[in-house]
């Protein structure tokens, strides 16, 4: 499960703003822009989206910048990715228009990958973007290279 990059960017614009809501100066594009080194142009359109879709109040000209519109506790994660992801087909068989699965309807592989999904955006579910973000978040430490394999690839 892997978020695209549209989702991370819009997830750091919002805590970006989150971070800065105190603030006088709203942040504005070119600056959220620099602080990621993300293109301010591929930024533009992720701003679009989130305006659009009532997480952000963008004001245009000098002093003009980007407000959350709600506060940052009552912000779900879980459901910023819902709307900003635009495919959560994990596998060929979650979509039964294009699925060319010879054993589709045997295969338990769907049911638990379903499964999984479902376990990872109920975990994104619980948090806010408060949390990500307020006073005493911290920054965490991702082992993925504790995620070990149980089996080695043979080497030829």
């Amino acid at each position: 499960m892997r978020l695209t990059q549209w989702t991370d960017y819009a997830l750091r614009v919002l805590m970006y703003c989150a971070a800065h809501q105190d603030r006088e100066a709203a942040p504005t594009i070119a600056e959220i822009a620099e602080a990621y080194g993300i293109s301010r142009s591929h930024l533009m359109k992720v701003v679009m989206a989130l305006s659009a879709k009532g997480w952000l109040a963008t004001t245009r000209g000098r002093g003009g910048g980007l407000r959350l519109v709600l506060p940052p506790a009552e912000i779900v994660v879980g459901e910023v990715v819902r709307q900003m992801e635009e495919d959560f087909t994990l596998v060929e068989c979650f979509n039964p228009q294009g699925s060319n699965c010879r054993i589709d309807g045997r295969c338990r592989l769907k049911g638990v990958l379903w499964d999984a999904l479902q376990a990872y955006m109920q975990v994104l579910d619980g948090v806010r973007l408060a949390d990500l973000v307020g006073p005493g978040a911290q920054a965490a430490v991702v082992p993925v290279a504790a995620i070990k394999r149980s089996r080695q690839s043979a080497s030829p």
